[in-house]
Formats: structure tokens, C-alpha cells, sequence
């Protein structure tokens, strides 16, 4: 057996020194049980380990038509500059990998991504429209002070058209948004306070309320734009992300706990056709 890099390893309670179990290079033993735990422990890696050992368990019972499977790891390859066989197994060597390695990192996401159509495709929409009052964005103008009279002149002056919200806002209100000359925005309706986002959500375009209290503030308020979230290719793809990410994190809370886990859904077969939703 190759030598433990460091000496001699610990005895443990029995007085018989555990021999090394996990390789950081091929043949070469590093760590034992009780080390990977420890650091497993003290480290907090348990989650990141325990996310790792659910994909894998995912992406290795997800089948793959065997030229697609070749075509990828020869795709994955030639961009990492190994365009032949005679150059591999140096490269395997100088990246500690192994073949069925370089297999499972060319085609995971493939597979992946053929479960999540799989699984979900036919949820997108249901999804999205739960989501899309987090979703929908908004640009505002905003002018936050403290003396409700200020903010009645003015809110009386834009009225008046006497100024520019910009100006007016750069010059009195007291939030950050000064910096901005009180543009806010696009960001989530969601994002904005309580009696802000109740506006805003049911205003239109251009309207100005009327000087309001929020939080320690009196505020002036005009929506500029609303920018409401569709259901395109990216944000298809963003609810497919968010589907998956829910079933891993519900997967991993039960590993962690030390429960059973579930038997996998079904997943696709190596022929079946799959199209973005």
C-alpha cells in the first residue's frame, strides 16, 4: 500500500490505526472514515455532499441514447483541447480523472435536463402564473421625508408642473433613491414596502399619489412603467430551474434528517423525445 503522506495515521479508541480510505489522486489513500466525518462535521459540508450524492444518484439512472452519450463526451472533450485518443489518458492523468469520470461530467446536464421536461414539463405554466406576482417588475419614481407638510408642497408642485420630480427628489428626499434623482427601479413589485407595492400594483402608468405614510416616511409616489414577467424561453427555463431545485432541496432535507428516501419518479427513457415546453 502507498504510504500515508502524512506519517503515521492516529490510533483511535481501539488503539489500531484506521487505514485510508478516500483517494485525492489515483491509487493514492489520503483520509479515513473518521476524518471524512469530522470534517464533514466541523466544516459544515454535510449539505454540499449531501446535494452531490442526490444528482449523482439522479444523473446515473437517467439513460442516454448511446450515440447522443458519445457525441457530448467527444463535444466535452475537444473543448478542453483533446481531440484524439493518444492524447486522453495523459489528460485523464494531469486532471485525476477516469474515463467513466469524464462520461458522467459530459452528459449530466443533458440528462438533467431531459428529467426536467420529463418530470415537469407540463407544470411550467401553472408554475409561472403562481410566481408571476414575485415575478412582475416596476420602475417608480420616489420621494421619501419626514414633515407630511414638505411632502404636501411638494407633491402640490409637481402637480403644478413647477418641477421635476427628479430635481425635486435629488434635492429633498431623504432616502437613498436621492442618489438616483428618485428613479427606483426595475426591480420585483414584491421588493418595494407594503404600502408602496399595494400602489403600484394596482396604478398605471404615470399616475401620482398623493403624499402617503410608510414607515417613518411621508411619501410621494409616481409609477413610471410597469414591466410584467412572460412566459418566454428564458423564463420557461427559470421555472423548470426552480421545479427541479424544490425536489432536490425536499430530497436532501430527508437525507440529512436520516430518513428513507423515496423511490425516484419516473424518469425518461433513452429514446423518448422531449421539447422544451
Amino acid at each position: 500500500m502507498t504510504a500515508h503522506p502524512r506519517g503515521n495515521l492516529p490510533e483511535r479508541l481501539s488503539g489500531v490505526p484506521e487505514q485510508p480510505l478516500v483517494e485525492l489522486g489515483h491509487g493514492f489513500p489520503w483520509l479515513t472514515r473518521s476524518e471524512i466525518n469530522r470534517l464533514v462535521r466541523q466544516q459544515g459540508i454535510a449539505p454540499v455532499l449531501g446535494r452531490a450524492w442526490v444528482i449523482d444518484e439522479l444523473v446515473r439512472a437517467i439513460p442516454l441514447d448511446p450515440a447522443l452519450e458519445q457525441r457530448l463526451v467527444q463535444d466535452w472533450l475537444q473543448q478542453r483541447g483533446v481531440g484524439d485518443e493518444a492524447g486522453l489518458d495523459p489528460w485523464l492523468e494531469r486532471q485525476r480523472l477516469l474515463r467513466e469520470d469524464v462520461t458522467w461530467i459530459a452528459t449530466q446536464a443533458e440528462r438533467l435536463q431531459r428529467f426536467r421536461l420529463h418530470r415537469w414539463g407540463e407544470e411550467v405554466e401553472v408554475h409561472f402564473l403562481r410566481r408571476k406576482p414575485e415575478l412582475d417588475q416596476v420602475i417608480y419614481s420616489l420621494l421619501r421625508v419626514r414633515d407630511q407638510a414638505l411632502a404636501e408642497e411638494l407633491h402640490q408642485r409637481l402637480i403644478e408642473r413647477e418641477a421635476e420630480f427628479a430635481d425635486l427628489a435629488e434635492r429633498f428626499s431623504e432616502g437613498q433613491e436621492n442618489r438616483s434623482r428618485g428613479l427606483v427601479g426595475p426591480l420585483p413589485m414584491t421588493a418595494a414596502h407594503p404600502e408602496i407595492a399595494g400602489r403600484l400594483r394596482v396604478g398605471h402608468e404615470g399616475q401620482l399619489w398623493r403624499p402617503f405614510p410608510a414607515a417613518e416616511y411621508w411619501v410621494v409616489l409616481r409609477l413610471e412603467e410597469k414591466l410584467p414577467a412572460r412566459l418566454n424561453k428564458d423564463m420557461r427555463g427559470q421555472m423548470l430551474d426552480e421545479l427541479f431545485e424544490t425536489w432536490v432541496q425536499e430530497r436532501l432535507q430527508l437525507l440529512l434528517a436520516g430518513d428513507m428516501l423515496p423511490a425516484l419518479p419516473p424518469v425518461p427513457s433513452a429514446t423518448e423525445e422531449l421539447h422544451a415546453p
